[in-house]
């Protein structure tokens, strides 16, 4: 297969399918080697802690989410000349609890258009916590691609000390030969080679790479809308511009043009989206009002989105809304039928709405209508947050992409586009705090289970917000047995108090937000192991020089492997000055922390978002910065 040798590009797709059976989550990662088949230097090792080389001729994105997926694109005209081969693998970490390398699938594409030219599927091994499934290597000045299935027992750091890289992991695994290697029907990948780029190398550094960092990132120095925000004083010329915006219909397919024309010209920003969806890869096309007729009965949605890739095609039709504008039942439904009858894939719904715990559709409808045709909700949380996150983290590649991107985030931001998202906890907020307060709140009361849904959405709402400030995917975790919701509802008449927590990658543990409506009371908290020690207090400052940020309202509680002792808990100002008031009367060492911070709600609740909505945004924030990004799992000492 021939291609312009000045543009040769291809992506490899790894698809772990998230977890594999075991539970390890596998990486993707690749080596530049010579005619030797060693690297020149460490810097010729694309993984997690190092995903770009050769200037940027080859980089790895990971997906930021469970999804399993991971992308390796290669520019391999760029690759300097005295780069053989480009060899792929994917493991496991060796360290982990059940290091084992599940079933994965390789694709490699020329383009996102095109079918794979080559795919690779292995099985599980409980014996192999790598494999090498393939490699791109020159051979007539061409670039050609070959399966080898080769696997290793000692993992990343074994498969790449094994090529020439210096890696401070130890291990006596040793190589074992899955399959030999055979050499993809004549797949050839066209391109020139360079004769005039330099060498980069140079001396070797060691890496350490057996291990996936668990530092969780840091809150970067700007906030959502300060600094996306104008002060000038006169309003600038916009892409998007929210002058003399009307209102409803109007409003509404402004929004829906906005989004569907930065869909089609922001390639990163539109394939994240789809892929939300449940799209293909490939290219975008978008459109607004499309018209059609189902059952002698005109239909126009709001808009289509197509995307090609080779011959397959996915369509979805778009329904949006803005402000406080609800779905309905019977129009998503329509759409729905009428997908069924072109031959659609699936309708997108858009609205300020958010998905609660237990729901996968924004409404109620007949779900034998959802065997062929799929419904996706996207809230305009999640799109702010999917746009700001590659504009501000610096993921759009083209420059005049990433300026189109942060005009639309301004756009969503202003306050005449009604596209603010999450900001309130609705109408029965004030009835359902009231009656938790003055205990005649009752289980069946709908009002209650709205409350709970909106605090479902609260919580989403946040995740989306720390997604796009520390450019990672934070993922909300709702109750359990949320098919039938009395138990959750009896719980807020007895107790107050609503709970759901957010799990981050890189932090020590979830961040759990709990709500007492009886106080009037928001809480965050997160729970550390404790160092193994044989002296109780040294656990103890050692979390104590963790957090030296932390306000001295912070409370601390220990807790030892006695079930039924009553867990210590004091504020952080006293525990500063005497580790001691932490430590069980016999000095039996804690067995974890848990770390606490609270502040009022106040307010009536109403929609304006400075009431319980803000508090909470501004106590996560909080935590978060002094707390969560600072805490690491403890070293084992006994000093």
């Amino acid at each position: 297969m021939g291609t312009d040798a000045e543009t040769l590009q291809c992506s490899v797709l790894l698809d772990s399918g998230a977890e594999n059976a075991a539970g390890s989550r596998p990486d993707i990662s690749a080596l530049l080697v010579d005619a030797g088949g060693s690297v020149r230097d460490n810097s010729d090792f694309v993984f997690y802690n190092q995903p770009v080389a050769s200037e940027g001729a080859i980089r790895l994105d990971l997906a930021g989410d469970d999804s399993g997926l991971a992308t390796l694109t290669l520019e391999l005209h760029r690759m300097d000349p005295d780069v053989d081969r480009v060899i792929l693998a994917a493991s496991v970490d060796v360290d982990a609890e059940s290091a084992v390398l599940g079933p994965i699938v390789m694709s490699v594409n020329l383009t996102p258009e095109e079918e794979p030219i080559a795919r690779f599927v292995s099985d599980s091994d409980p014996e192999i916590t790598a494999i090498l499934p393939g490699e791109f290597y020159r051979k007539a000045g061409q670039w050609k691609f070959r399966a080898v299935g080769q696997g290793y027992a000692g993992g990343l750091a074994e498969f790449a000390r094994h090529h020439g890289v210096e890696v401070d992991a130890e291990t006596d695994a040793d190589t074992t030969q899955l399959a030999t290697e055979t050499e993809v029907a004549a797949t050839e990948l066209t391109a020139t080679t360079a004769t005039d780029q330099p060498s980069s190398s140079g001396p070797a550094n060691r890496l350490t790479v057996a291990r996936r960092p668990t530092r969780p990132p840091r809150l970067p120095d700007w906030s959502i809308a300060s600094s996306l925000a104008d002060d000038d004083e006169w309003d600038r010329a916009r892409l998007f511009s929210v002058s003399g915006i009307g209102k409803g219909e109007e409003r509404e397919r402004r929004s829906a043009s906005a989004l569907l024309a930065v869909m089609s010209g922001v390639r990163e920003f539109g394939r994240e989206l789809t892929r939300r969806c449940g799209a293909i890869g490939g290219t975008i096309e978008t459109f607004v009002e499309p018209q059609f007729t189902l059952k002698e009965r005109t239909v126009r949605p709001d808009g289509l989105v197509r995307v090609r890739r080779g011959a397959r095609v996915w369509t979805a039709l778009v329904e949006v809304k803005t402000s406080s504008a609800p779905l309905t039942a019977e129009q998503v439904e329509l759409y729905v039928d009428l997908a069924r009858a072109e031959g659609f894939d699936t309708v997108i719904t858009v609205s300020n709405q958010l998905l609660s715990g237990g729901d996968d559709i924004p409404v109620d409808i007949d779900r034998r209508k959802l065997r062929k045709v799929a419904v996706r909700h996207l809230s305009w949380d999640e799109i702010r947050s999917v746009a700001i996150h590659l504009s501000m983290h610096d993921k759009v590649e083209d420059a005049t992409q990433r300026w189109v991107l942060r005009e639309f985030v301004r756009y969503l931001l202003h306050d005449q586009s009604k596209l603010q998202g999450f900001t309130d906890m609705g109408p029965d907020w004030v009835h359902v705090r009231d009656g938790v307060k003055n205990r005649t709140l009752h289980p069946r009361d709908k009002a209650a289970d709205g409350v709970c849904r909106q605090f479902d959405q609260l919580i989403r709402h946040i995740g989306h917000d720390l997604s796009c400030l520390l450019g990672v995917d934070v993922q909300p975790v709702f109750p359990r047995n949320r098919v039938d919701s009395t138990p959750r509802i009896q719980q807020l008449t007895d107790s107050g108090i609503l709970f759901g927590s957010l799990r981050i990658p890189g932090a020590v543990g979830p961040l759990t937000l709990s709500m007492d409506l009886r106080t009037d009371k928001v809480s965050c908290s997160t729970t550390v192991d404790a160092a193994q020690t044989s002296r109780a207090v040294t656990a103890v400052r050692q979390l104590i020089r963790q957090i030296p940020d932390a306000p001295a309202k912070l409370l601390v509680q220990a807790t030892t492997s006695r079930s039924a002792a009553r867990p210590r808990q004091v504020e952080l100002a006293t525990v500063r000055d005497d580790p001691q008031v932490l430590v069980e009367s016999d000095d039996r060492p804690p067995r974890r922390f848990t770390l606490t911070l609270t502040s009022g709600i106040g307010g009536r609740g109403g929609p304006q978002r400075g009431n319980v909505v803000a508090a909470t945004d501004s106590l996560i924030t909080e935590f978060y910065r002094d707390v969560v990004q600072v805490l690491r799992q403890p070293r084992d000492t006994d000093s």
